[in-house]
C-alpha cells in the first residue's frame, strides 16, 4: 500500500509537471516577445468577482511558470494545437467598469470574430475546445464593444449593408449557430474594399 501511494504521488506530480507543456509565444506591450510554454488561468480573485484571465508562462519545462496579464502582455499565440492558435486581451466593458479579457481571435477582416478564452479553453484537460455560439464575439475595426448577436434579427442589423447575409438569413442558410460562416462570408463579400 505504501509503495501505491508512492507511485500516485510521482505520477501526480509528473501531471503538473507537463499540464503548462503547450508550445507558446508570449507578446509584451512593448513589442517584445518570449518563446516557451504557456496555458490560460481563469483567476477570481474574490467570491463575486469576474475572473481575472492570466497567462501562466515558463521558458522551459524546469522553471516555475510565473502568471502574466494584460498589465504586461498583449497577447499568447500558442504552436502546437495543428494551427497557431492566437489568444488577445481585449477590454471589455461591463457594469461596474472595464476589465481587459483573453479572447481567441478566430477571424480577421473588417468585422473580427473572437471567442471568449473562458469558453474554449478546456481548463481540466489543458486543451482547446470548439466553441459555442454564445462564447462567439464580434466586433468591427474602430469599434469599442461588442456587438451582441444573439438573435437573426440582431444580425441582420449588423450586416445590413451585405444583402447575401440578408438573403442568407430570410432562408435559413445563416443563423446565430453559423456565425463563423457569416463572418466569413461578410469579410469576403460585402466588406468595404469589396464594395467599392
Amino acid at each position: 500500500m505504501k509503495h501505491l501511494s508512492i507511485l500516485l504521488l510521482l505520477l501526480l506530480s509528473q501531471l503538473s509537471a507537463t499540464a503548462q507543456d503547450h508550445e507558446a509565444t508570449m507578446y509584451f506591450l512593448d513589442g517584445t516577445e518570449v518563446t516557451g510554454f504557456a496555458t490560460l488561468k481563469f483567476v477570481k480573485e474574490s467570491f463575486y468577482g469576474i475572473p481575472k484571465d492570466k497567462v501562466s508562462f515558463r521558458v522551459t519545462t524546469d522553471d516555475e511558470p510565473d502568471l502574466w496579464d494584460s498589465e504586461t502582455i498583449s497577447k499568447v499565440v500558442f504552436h502546437d494545437f495543428g494551427t497557431p492558435k492566437t489568444f488577445e486581451f481585449i477590454p471589455v466593458v461591463y457594469i461596474d467598469g472595464t476589465q481587459d479579457s483573453l479572447f481567441e481571435v478566430i477571424a480577421t477582416g473588417e468585422v473580427n470574430l473572437y471567442a471568449e478564452a473562458v469558453g474554449v479553453w478546456d481548463v481540466k484537460e489543458d486543451d482547446i475546445k470548439s466553441p459555442e455560439p454564445k462564447h462567439l464575439r464580434v466586433k468591427r475595426k474602430g469599434e469599442k464593444e461588442f456587438a451582441a448577436l444573439g438573435n437573426k434579427k440582431k444580425i441582420a442589423t449588423y450586416f445590413n449593408q451585405c444583402p447575401g447575409v440578408l438573403e442568407g438569413l430570410e432562408d435559413n442558410t445563416f443563423s446565430n449557430k453559423t456565425i463563423p460562416d457569416i463572418v466569413e462570408y461578410y469579410n469576403e463579400k460585402c466588406g468595404s474594399s469589396k464594395a467599392k
